[in-house]
C-alpha cells in the first residue's frame, strides 16, 4: 500500500528488507543530501526494518541520525527543529503485528504530499538510486534526546499549565498498548503534574491487546480506571499519533471526541479556522459553531489536514481516529499533545470527562468495511448515487453522501487493501440503514 500514509505491507510478503532498503535508497535520492532523522516504533520487525533504511539512506550520501524507539510526533518535532532535510518514522500504526512501514518526512517535519510521495515512487520503480563511494557514504550517530524534547515543548505550551494540573491532583490511567508510548508515558505524566498509572507499558515487541484504540480493545483500561477511581483513562496506538479516551467511569467515550474536545478546549483560548477530515464527526461542525470559527474539511490523510491548515492559518485539526494536531506546536497529530489538552480542558472546566461529553450533541458513527479493490469502488459510485439521488454529493474522497443530520461514506482506504464505509446519524438506526444501503450497491 502506497499512498500519503506511507509505504506499508506484511513483513515477509509485498514487504521485505529489500523493500525497505530500496525505498530509502529512492528517499535518499529525492532528498539529494542532509541529515535524515530515523525512528521506529517497538514492534518486533522494527530492527530489521528500520536497519535496511538506514544502510539505504547512508548508500545514498545521506547522514543518518537513530532516535531509536520513540513517538511519531517526537521524530515530526526533531525534524523540524533541528532542521532535519526529511526523516522516516518506521511503524505500520494501528496495523496489525504482520505490517510494518515507512512514514516519509519532508522539510519542517510534515509527511510528504502526494505529489512529493509519487516522485519517491517513481525513483523507486526506476532503481535510479544515487550510489555514493567509500569515500561519500553518510555517517551514522545516535541521539536520545528528543523524547524529553517533546516533553518539554508540550508542557511549555501556553494552553498548558502543568501548575494548575498538579494542583487539581488528578489520577490518570494509561494504557500504552506495548508501543512507543511505553517510552515517553512515565516521564511525560510526571511532567505534567497528575498522579498517574500505566497498563501495557512493557514493550516486549508484540502487542498486549489490538494496536488499535477502539472500544473493543480498552477492556483492559475500563477495567483500571474504574479500579482506581481515576478521573480519566488514555489509550495510545503503537506510534502515538492517536489517542483514544474512557471515562471516569470506565466507560470508553469514542476516537471522535479527542479531537471534537481537544478543540473545542483549544478554540476556547485561541480563536481560527479548523480542519478535520471529511471521515471525521459531526461533532466538529458544532464545536466550529460554537466558537464561530470556520471549519474546513479535506481528503483522509494526516498530510491531507496539515496542507488546510497550513493555508487557512489554522488554529487547530486533525482526524477523528483521535488524532489532534496544534500547529504552534508542530504539523501532525500528537496523542501525547491531546493528553495534555484534555487533561486541562478538565482542570480548566472543573467538570468531569463524561460532563463535558454530554454538553456535545449525540451522534451515532458506524465503521465498517469490505474487501475491494479501489477499482470496484469507482465502478461503483454511479449506482451508489442513484440509491442517494437527491442527497448532497462530495467526490473528493471515495463517495460521500449528506443530508440533514446524517452522512455515509465509501472510500478506499490509505493503509489496507479494503474499503471503508462509515455513516453518521442522530440515531443508531439510521446509521445502520444508510450502511445497508451502500452495501446493497455491492451485493447485486
Amino acid at each position: 500500500m502506497i499512498s500519503v500514509s506511507g509505504i506499508r505491507g506484511i513483513i515477509g510478503k509485498a514487504f521485505t528488507a529489500e523493500t525497505a532498503l530500496n525505498y530509502a535508497r529512492a528517499f535518499g535520492a529525492f532528498l539529494k543530501e542532509g541529515r535524515v532523522a530515523v525512528g521506529r516504533d517497538t514492534r518486533k520487525t522494527g530492527p530489521m526494518v528500520t536497519s535496511a533504511v538506514i544502510s539505504g539512506l547512508l548508500a545514498s550520501g545521506c547522514d543518518v541520525v537513530d532516535l531509536g524507539i520513540c513517538p511519531t510526533p517526537t521524530i515530526e518535532m526533531a525534524v523540524r527543529d533541528a532542521g532535519f532535510n526529511g526523516g522516516v518514522a518506521v511503524t505500520a500504526s494501528h496495523n496489525p503485528m504482520e505490517y510494518n512501514a515507512l512514514k516519509l518526512l519532508g522539510e519542517g517535519g510534515v509527511f510528504l504530499s502526494d505529489a512529493q510521495g509519487k516522485k519517491v515512487q517513481r525513483l523507486f520503480n526506476s532503481g535510479r538510486f544515487k550510489d555514493c563511494n567509500w569515500s561519500s557514504i553518510g555517517k551514522a550517530t545516535f541521539e536520545d534526546k528528543w523524547i524529553d524534547h517533546h516533553i518539554k515543548k508540550i508542557t511549555e505550551l501556553d494552553i498548558i499549565s502543568p501548575p494548575s494540573i498538579r494542583k487539581r491532583r488528578l489520577k490518570v490511567v494509561a494504557d500504552c498498548g506495548g508501543g512507543a508510548a511505553c517510552y515517553m508515558a512515565g516521564r511525560f505524566f510526571k511532567k505534567l503534574g497528575v498522579e498517574y498509572k500505566l497498563i501495557h507499558f512493557v514493550p516486549t515487541g508484540e502487542f498486549p491487546r489490538g494496536p488499535e484504540p477502539v472500544p473493543e480493545n480498552l477492556v483492559d483500561l475500563s477495567r483500571a480506571v474504574k479500579r482506581s477511581r481515576a478521573d480519566v483513562g488514555f489509550a495510545f496506538d503503537p506510534d502515538a499519533d492517536r489517542l483514544a479516551i474512557v471515562s471516569e467511569k470506565g466507560e470508553p467515550i469514542g476516537e471522535e471526541y479527542t479531537l471534537a474536545l481537544g478543540s473545542r478546549y483549544i478554540l476556547s483560548r485561541k480563536i481560527g479556522p479548523m480542519a478535520v477530515n471529511l471521515s471525521s464527526s459531526l461533532l466538529n461542525d458544532f464545536v466550529a459553531r460554537e466558537a464561530g470559527v470556520k471549519l474546513h474539511r479535506t481528503k483522509v490523510g494526516e498530510r491531507n489536514v496539515t496542507e488546510k491548515l497550513r493555508r487557512v492559518g489554522g488554529v487547530v485539526g486533525g482526524e477523528g481516529n483521535g488524532g489532534l494536531i496544534y500547529p504552534q506546536l508542530h504539523w501532525g497529530r500528537d496523542a501525547f499533545l491531546a493528553a495534555a489538552v484534555i487533561t486541562q480542558y478538565l482542570v480548566s472546566s472543573g467538570s468531569k470527562i463524561s460532563e463535558l461529553v454530554l454538553e456535545l450533541p449525540r451522534y451515532f458513527m458506524i465503521k465498517t468495511m469490505l474487501e475491494l479493490a479501489p477499482s470496484e469502488v469507482e465502478r461503483k459510485k454511479n449506482a451508489i448515487e442513484i440509491v442517494f439521488k437527491g442527497d448532497r454529493i462530495n467526490r473528493a474522497d471515495g463517495l460521500k453522501i449528506s443530508g440533514k443530520d446524517w452522512w455515509v461514506q465509501i472510500r478506499a482506504s490509505n493503509t489496507e487493501p479494503i474499503a471503508r464505509i462509515i455513516s453518521e446519524a442522530r440515531d443508531y438506526k439510521t446509521a445502520r440503514n444508510l450502511i445497508a444501503k451502500v452495501r446493497s450497491v455491492f451485493m447485486k
